[in-house]
């Protein structure tokens, strides 16, 4: 077996100094562009961050490995976890070693006693305004991501928080619904900066995010109060706040005020931008497959019969070609296509007929599609949106070793990821149940730009109102 070295591998042309960072941030496209070297250099290759080395990999063994072997033997990139730190949110999504241990074993606990027993009547509740919304459109375009981005932070911050924030339906002023989704925007612009200006220099644009997450830390505060006396009186918990709150008063969780704020930031600010993006992409495919909506509204006519919306996750299981959609929709635009890690001791990895020899502090990449976009082993005519693919028998699982990893693997896998899936399968149901889908293209293509998570642009909707058949039964019973 020929072991490789950084050094061996291909590269791209790149500017003196600067590296590859001046292709990296144009548009703002950067996947797309790390994609199409790896068409034409590999699977693996080599890039610089101005003079940082980094390893960019699709491999699937490759892959599979750094996710496998976390946090032992990869971390994230420190300077990721140095941004979050500066925005005032560290928490579980940065956390490394004993650190991350400790707020995974507390964030699994909330999620599960949360999360899980609260989140029907939240989604349900939210999904609900986004209809109402939706219904006074007038068949008028509609910017679906702006108020999906609406709808997933009000349930985040629900669920995680116990605070409703209403922001499906707060419209004017300039408040958290306007602009906590500034937040990971800003992130991935600084990720993406050749210099950390900030460090030296505050721009409005600084002041306006520091300004930002102070109010939602001063919202959490707040929150943990009242999460803190409910405990105390022996309430269980059912928000991620509150289960961090009992947590805390066990001495073995040094988990100080600071810690529980900070860490519940850090989960609603990580878990708005990805979901969102998600429910906007299966929407724009939705909008361009007519047969798939009608397949989505058939279903969850059959499933939930007179009710609106799945009333309990066996309901919502029910909803398998609506989930395909999802599955589909995420495997064709993945929201976190990449991830930036850091080798924390010399590692060498089996790679086909080949090793690469990683050293200690080497960035490395992960391509999150994983090369599920070109296997057209595992999936036949991958380019295509194929919904069905996901419902025979021998059809890839979105968590098995396919590629296809929306929400990364091994150990760190997102613990959010069942919580996204119901959401975005809960938008998919009621958009088809409610709407005839149509895409609106007179300002232009949807594009696509990566920030932290890979969100479209340019998505225009118009939804017209569809017919209920449920509805049209009960009619027909009343007028016999």
């Amino acid at each position: 077996m020929l072991t490789v070295t950084v050094t061996d591998l291909p590269e791209p042309p790149k500017v003196p100094l600067l590296g590859h960072l001046p292709a990296l941030g144009r548009g703002m496209a950067m996947h797309r562009v790390l994609h199409d070297w790896r068409d034409v250099y590999g699977p693996t290759y080599r890039i610089r961050f101005g003079r940082t080395p980094l390893v960019v990999t699709s491999s699937p063994e490759v892959v599979q490995t750094v996710l496998r072997e976390r946090p032992e033997a990869f971390r994230r990139a420190p300077m990721l976890a140095r941004l979050i730190d500066e925005m005032g949110a560290p928490g579980l999504f940065d956390a490394e070693g004993e650190d991350w241990r400790r707020m995974r074993r507390i964030a699994m606990r909330g999620l599960n006693a949360g999360a899980l027993r609260n989140s029907f009547f939240v989604i349900t509740r939210s999904i609900e305004r986004l209809r109402e919304l939706w219904a006074t459109t007038g068949g008028e375009r509609v910017d679906v991501l702006d108020d999906l981005m609406r709808y997933t932070l009000e349930v985040s911050t629900a669920l995680l928080a116990g605070h409703d924030l209403d922001a499906v339906r707060q419209r004017d002023g300039d408040g958290l619904p306007r602009r906590l989704p500034q937040v990971f925007e800003k992130l991935g612009r600084r990720i993406a900066s050749p210099v950390p200006y900030w460090r030296w220099v505050r721009l409005p644009a600084d002041r306006r995010l520091d300004a930002t997450v102070a109010e939602l830390r001063d919202l959490v505060k707040e929150q943990y109060v009242h999460a803190r006396r409910r405990v105390a009186e022996g309430q269980a918990p059912v928000t991620y706040l509150e289960a961090l709150a009992e947590a805390s008063m066990d001495d073995a969780a040094k988990l100080s005020e600071q810690d529980v704020v900070s860490a519940v930031v850090n989960m609603i600010v990580a878990g708005e931008d990805n979901t969102a993006a998600a429910a906007a992409w299966a929407m724009h495919y939705l909008a361009i497959h007519p047969e798939a909506q009608r397949k989505v509204r058939e279903e969850a006519e059959e499933v939930l019969g007179d009710d609106e919306f799945p009333s309990d996750p066996a309901a919502l299981s029910r909803l398998r070609y609506a989930e395909a959609v999802v599955n589909e929709s995420i495997r064709l635009r993945p929201t976190s296509p990449f991830l930036i890690m850091q080798a924390a001791r010399d590692i060498t990895i089996p790679d086909g007929a080949n090793a690469l020899r990683l050293e200690a502090g080497t960035l490395v990449m992960p391509l999150m599609t994983h090369a599920s976009d070109v296997d057209d082993h595992r999936y036949p005519d991958p380019g295509a949106f194929e919904p069905d693919r996901w419902l025979s028998p021998s059809a890839p699982q979105p968590n098995d070793a396919s590629p296809f990893l929306p929400f990364g693997g091994g150990p760190r896998f997102c613990p959010g990821r069942n919580l996204a899936l119901v959401e975005v399968t809960m938008v998919v149901a009621m958009v088809c149940r409610h709407f005839v889908l149509e895409a609106d293209t007179t300002t232009g293509p949807v594009g696509e730009r990566v920030t932290f998570a890979m969100m479209p642009t340019n998505l225009g909707i118009r939804l017209h109102p569809a017919e209920h058949r449920s509805l049209d039964r009960r009619n027909a019973g009343a007028d016999a």
